[in-house]
């Protein structure tokens, strides 16, 4: 980081589409750790309540202020790229981040950086096919009402392995089932698939944090919880699977972590391309196995940290705490 600051004055904004859950918030919280590095570099933060006016008004704001970049989390897809390739032209370095805006890097955009979305879905298909009877019913939950751009593209990962692997399992919908990345939001949604569902052989998610709606979910209508495989953990998550494993024996737990790192890569990326520096940092970050209950890999439950803590991220304990106070 200190080869990137540079030694002149630097503003950045960081955008979020939509910032009310406990994964965004340690995101924020994982940029500015990043670029402490750098003495000369100032962060601003603002989100976007999930408003797509809002966010592009925020884009706009920045840009006409005279910021020097924006790193951004599009939750709207191509719907936003407009202004943001308006921000591109006007001389602000602009480097989106895990949620896709559509277009490209140089043309409407300095730089990009995402999960490797296609390999997450499939790591979670391989997973759950060992873990279901063939032919099993799976759901996969995520993203907000309007669609989400990382969600669909793990969906469509996790369905294209199903594919190669001769479908040994069946998918419940033909696109995600809104969670609202949000616990009590995901409670409503899954007693709702409950309803629908008579049988749940298997659950892919791509936010752990809100999956405990879902859990709670089914401990109150009786049902019996099955292998769950995940991304963005949280210590919470934890806490449940060790609580409630010895009466649910198929309640697997796949985790895929280090999510709110991805953001780091996008502040180097940002402050490479302001100093005229080689980017070079990868374009498609790779999730780590964190959790893997079925092979060994248990999680822990710290009554130290806050129930929602990302217990793979980058941030100290005492950021950590920072972040929920």
């Amino acid at each position: 980081m200190e080869k990137l600051c540079g030694d002149r004055p630097i503003k950045i904004a960081h955008v979020d589409g939509f910032g009310a859950n406990s994964w965004k918030k340690i995101t924020a919280a994982e940029l500015k750790d990043e670029l402490s590095v750098c003495k000369n570099v100032t962060v601003d933060y603002a989100q976007s309540d999930a408003d797509l006016q809002k966010y592009i008004t925020a884009i706009n704001s920045y840009t006409a202020q005279g910021y020097d970049a924006i790193i951004t989390y599009d939750d709207f897809g191509t719907q936003a790229l407009s202004a943001l390739a308006n921000a591109h032209k006007a001389g602000v370095v602009v480097v989106p981040y895990i949620g896709d805006p559509g277009g490209q890097v140089g043309v409407d955009y300095d730089g990009y950086v995402e999960y490797a979305f296609d390999i997450e879905g499939g790591m979670m298909a391989k997973w759950l096919a060992e873990r279901i009877p063939d032919g099993g019913n799976v759901i996969f939950t995520g993203g907000l009402p309007s669609g989400s751009p990382p969600s669909v593209e793990v969906f469509n990962g996790l369905t294209d392995m199903n594919a190669d692997l001769g479908t040994p399992f069946r998918l419940a919908t033909d696109r995600p089932i809104a969670s609202g990345w949000e616990p009590a939001y995901m409670q409503r949604a899954m007693s709702g698939v409950l309803t629908k569902h008579d049988q749940i052989d298997g659950w892919a998610s791509d936010y752990g944090v809100g999956d405990l709606g879902g859990l709670r979910a089914f401990l109150n209508a009786g049902r019996p919880i099955p292998p769950l495989a995940t991304s963005a953990g949280s210590n919470e998550l934890g806490c449940f699977w060790l609580q409630h494993k010895d009466k649910n024996p198929n309640f697997q737990l796949l985790t895929l972590d280090g999510t709110t790192t991805v953001v780091r890569i996008a502040g180097r990326k940002a402050l490479a391309a302001l100093n005229g520096m080689p980017d070079n940092e990868p374009e498609a970050f790779e999730l780590p196995v964190f959790v893997d209950t079925a092979n060994g890999k248990l999680p822990t439950c710290r009554d130290d940290l806050p129930p929602d803590a990302d217990l793979s991220s980058g941030l100290s304990e005492e950021a950590f705490k920072a972040v929920f106070k």
